[in-house]
């Protein structure tokens, strides 16, 4: 993977941040990193379709790129507790710490974790990088975590 491609664009060796305001993504020094227009994510030159189906049952997420690459998040039991992702053919688990809170993590097939995701009271979500944040493509880490705004913040909040 270049390393252009990779999501760990945050401050070197140090904790990054980056945030949803509503619909755009800034870094921790309010850098623009992508943005939700219409229901498509623009990051740079990349543009993702996105369709979502909120419900109390199923919630699903899925995009589609310029390039025809498919990017997927679904409900994977009962609650949206558990979701699955997949970006092309990288599988991801998008997982809450606790029962009682939104914050989730992002693992990737290994199981690590790439980011840990906040959704504040504001309506704001915090998405800060995880130890195997390098081994993840930015446009994936931007698709799922507008994915989990979609699923659990509490101002875009789909499901009841």
């Amino acid at each position: 993977m270049d390393a252009a491609d990779k999501a760990g664009i945050f401050t070197g060796g140090g904790e990054g941040t980056w945030v949803w305001r509503g619909n755009e993504l800034l870094d921790s020094n309010s850098v623009h990193i992508a943005h939700v227009r219409s229901d498509v994510l623009i990051m740079g030159r990349k543009r993702l379709l996105i369709e979502s189906t909120p419900g109390p049952r199923h919630f699903t997420v899925r995009a589609t790129a310029d390039d025809g690459t498919l990017y997927t998040i679904t409900q994977q039991s009962f609650t949206v507790s558990q979701l699955a992702a997949r970006c092309d053919d990288r599988p991801y688990s998008l997982n809450r710490v606790n029962w009682w809170s939104k914050e989730r993590e992002i693992l990737n097939a290994a199981g690590h974790v790439a980011a840990r995701v906040k959704p504040l009271i504001s309506g704001k979500v915090e998405v800060v990088d995880g130890p195997a944040i390098d081994e993840v493509p930015t446009l994936d880490l931007v698709f799922l975590t507008w994915g989990l705004v979609l699923v659990d913040s509490p101002v875009r909040r789909t499901l009841i």
